[in-house]
C-alpha cells in the first residue's frame, strides 16, 4: 500500500475539505448547465453566428473531456490541492475574460481556458474528498457533495434565466469567481495536502499527448456527429485517430516507468462495474435533460418560466435524497441503493414515455410531475453510491486518477449518447411528420417543405401557404410528432437503466469494498 500524505483532523477539518471540495466543483457544473439560457442573449447583444453558438457550449466539453484523465493523474503524481488551486486561479481569470467579452471568439477562447480549469478541479475535488474520508464516513460524505453539487448544477439555468431577463448575462460567468475564493482559502488554510507519496515526479509526456489527442478526437466527432453525420470525413477521421491514440497509451502504459493509468485498477470487477453503469446511466439519461424541457416548451405550450419551475422537484428531491443515502452506504455499501436508484429512473422514464400530448401547464401535476418527482429519488439513490463504487474500489493513492477515468466516462457517455440518439430523434421526427395522415392529405410541395425542414424538431417552419386552419393543423402535427419522438427517447432510456441496476445487482462487490477500506486502514501512516 502506497502512503498517503495526508493529515486526519478533527470534525472540522471535514467540514472545510466538503467545503472547498463542493464550491470548487461547483463552479465546474455551473459552467456546464447555466450558458444555454443565455446563448440568445449573447447572439442578439454579439452578433454570434449560429457556429459560434454551437462552440461556446462545446469548446468546454471537449477541452474537459481530452484533458481530465491527465489532470487527475497530476493531483496523484504531484498533489491534489496544488492542482485543483491552479485549476480555480486558471477558470477564475477565465470567467472574467467571458464576462467582459466583446466578442464571441473571445467568449469561446475563455470557455476553452475553463474547460482546461475545470478540467483540473473536478477530479482533484472529488479525489480530495476521497482521500479524507477514505476511513471513515466516505459513503456520507459522497452523498452531501453529490447532493449540493447537483443543487448547484439544477438551480443555475433558474439563476442564469433570471439575470438574462434582466439584460445582465455576464453576471452568469462572475458567478464563478465567489465559488473559487471560498474553495481557495479553505483548501489553502484548513486542508492538508494529498497525493501518492509513491508515485515519480514524472509522468509520461507522450502518454499525456496520447490521450489527450485520444479522448479529444472520440469527443469532437461524437460531439459533430450531430451537424455533420458519421458519414463525413470531419467525423471519420477523429474518431479513427482517437482510437488508434487510445489503443497505442493503453499499449504504452503497460511498460511505461512514468505510467498516467495504472492499467490494475480496471482488475476490480467493481471498479470496472461501476464505469461501466455510468457509461449507460449518464450516456441514456442525458435525452432526458435535453429533450425534457424543449418537450415542456415546445410540444406542451409551458413557458420557460414554468418550465424552469417545473424541473425545481426534482433537483430538491435528489439534493435531500442523496445526502439522506449517505450514511447508508457505509453500512451497506453501496449495490442495493444503487440498483434501487436506477430501478427508480427506469420507471419514471417508462412514465415519461406513456404522457404524449397534453393539455399544456395545468395538466403538469397529473402527467409530468410524478415522473420528474420519482426521477429526483431516482438521481439522489444513484449519484453517491456511483461516485462510491467508482472511487472506493481504487486504492487511496490512485484517487485521482480513479476520479479521472469515472469522469472521463461520464463525458464520454453523454457525447456517445446524444451523438447517436440525436440522429435517431431527427429522424424519428421526420418519420412520423410524414407517416401522419394528415400531412400526407396537403399538397407535395408542402409535405417536401416540412420534410426539409424537420431537422429543426419541434421549431419546423409551416409554409405559409396554408391557411389559417390548416396551419394550425399542423401545428398540432407537428407538436404530437415531437411528444411521439420523445416517447420512444424515454423508452429507450429506460431500457438501459434497467439493464444498469442488473449490471449493479450482480456486478458490484459490496465486499470488495469493505476489504479494500481494510487495506487502506491497515496500510495508513
Amino acid at each position: 500500500m502506497a502512503a498517503i500524505s495526508l493529515g486526519i483532523g478533527g470534525r472540522s477539518t471535514g467540514f472545510w475539505v466538503l467545503f472547498a471540495t463542493i464550491s470548487a466543483a461547483s463552479m465546474a457544473f455551473v459552467a456546464s448547465t447555466s450558458l444555454n439560457v443565455a446563448l440568445p442573449a449573447i447572439q442578439v447583444e454579439l452578433g454570434a453566428r449560429g457556429a459560434d453558438l454551437i462552440w461556446i457550449p462545446n469548446s468546454y466539453v471537449l477541452v474537459q473531456a481530452s484533458l481530465i484523465v491527465v489532470t487527475g493523474s497530476m493531483g496523484d503524481h504531484f498533489g491534489r490541492n496544488r492542482v485543483c488551486l491552479w485549476g480555480i486561479l486558471l477558470f477564475s481569470l477565465a470567467s472574467v475574460f467571458c464576462g467582459i467579452a466583446t466578442t464571441t471568439n473571445v467568449i469561446i477562447a475563455g470557455r476553452v481556458a475553463q474547460g482546461i480549469g475545470s478540467s483540473m478541479i473536478v477530479p482533484n475535488s472529488l479525489a480530495i474528498t476521497s482521500a479524507y474520508f477514505s476511513r471513515r464516513g466516505q459513503g456520507w460524505a459522497f452523498g452531501v457533495w453529490a447532493g449540493f453539487t447537483v443543487l448547484m448544477a439544477g438551480v443555475a439555468p433558474f439563476f442564469a434565466g433570471v439575470v438574462t431577463d434582466f439584460g445582465m448575462w455576464r453576471l452568469i460567468f462572475f458567478i464563478h469567481i465567489p465559488l473559487g475564493l471560498m474553495a481557495a482559502f479553505a483548501i489553502i488554510r484548513f486542508i492538508p495536502e494529498s497525493f501518492d507519496k509513491d508515485a515519480p515526479r514524472r509522468m509520461s509526456f507522450a502518454g499525456a499527448l496520447l490521450i489527450i489527442l485520444g479522448l479529444g478526437g472520440l469527443s469532437f466527432g461524437f460531439i459533430e456527429s450531430s451537424t455533420f453525420g458519421f458519414d463525413s470525413l470531419l467525423i471519420i477521421a477523429p474518431i479513427v485517430i482517437g482510437l488508434l491514440a487510445i489503443a497505442r497509451f493503453l499499449h504504452d502504459e503497460r511498460t511505461a516507468k512514468h505510467a498516467i493509468l495504472p492499467l490494475r485498477l480496471f482488475r476490480s470487477p467493481t471498479f470496472r462495474a461501476a464505469n461501466l453503469i455510468t457509461l449507460i446511466f449518464h450516456g441514456v439519461i442525458q435525452p432526458a435533460v435535453l429533450y425534457l424541457p424543449l418537450n415542456l416548451i415546445q410540444a406542451q405550450g409551458y413557458s420557460a418560466t414554468f418550465t424552469g419551475l417545473a424541473t425545481v422537484p426534482m433537483i430538491l428531491v435528489a439534493t435531500v435524497v442523496s445526502a439522506v443515502v449517505g450514511p447508508h452506504l457505509d453500512r451497506r455499501g453501496p449495490r442495493f441503493i444503487l440498483t434501487i436508484g436506477l430501478s427508480c429512473c427506469a420507471l419514471s422514464l417508462v412514465v415519461l414515455a406513456s404522457v404524449g400530448l397534453t393539455g399544456g401547464e395545468s395538466d403538469y401535476f397529473s402527467t409530468f410531475f410524478p415522473a420528474v418527482f420519482l426521477l429526483g429519488i431516482g438521481f439522489g439513490m444513484v449519484f453517491a453510491p456511483l461516485t462510491m463504487a467508482a472511487m472506493a474500489s481504487a486504492p487511496e493513492n490512485n484517487a485521482g486518477i480513479a476520479s479521472g477515468v469515472n469522469n472521463t466516462v461520464v463525458r464520454t457517455g453523454q457525447v456517445l449518447v446524444i451523438g447517436i440518439l440525436g440522429g435517431l430523434a431527427i429522424s424519428w421526427f421526420g418519420q412520423n411528420l410524414k407517416n401522419d395522415a394528415y400531412i400526407q392529405s396537403l399538397p407535395a410541395e408542402t409535405q417536401i417543405q416540412l420534410a426539409a425542414d424537420a431537422g429543426d424538431l419541434a421549431e419546423t417552419a409551416i409554409p405559409d401557404t396554408l391557411t389559417e386552419d390548416e396551419t394550425e393543423q399542423v401545428r398540432l402535427v407537428i407538436r404530437r410528432s415531437f411528444a411521439d419522438m420523445f416517447s420512444v427517447l424515454m423508452s429507450i432510456a429506460a431500457v438501459f437503466c434497467l439493464l444498469a441496476s442488473l449490471v449493479a445487482w450482480f456486478m458490484i462487490d459490496d465486499g470488495e469494498l469493505k476489504d479494500r477500506r481494510m487495506r487502506d486502514i491497515e496500510g495508513a501512516p
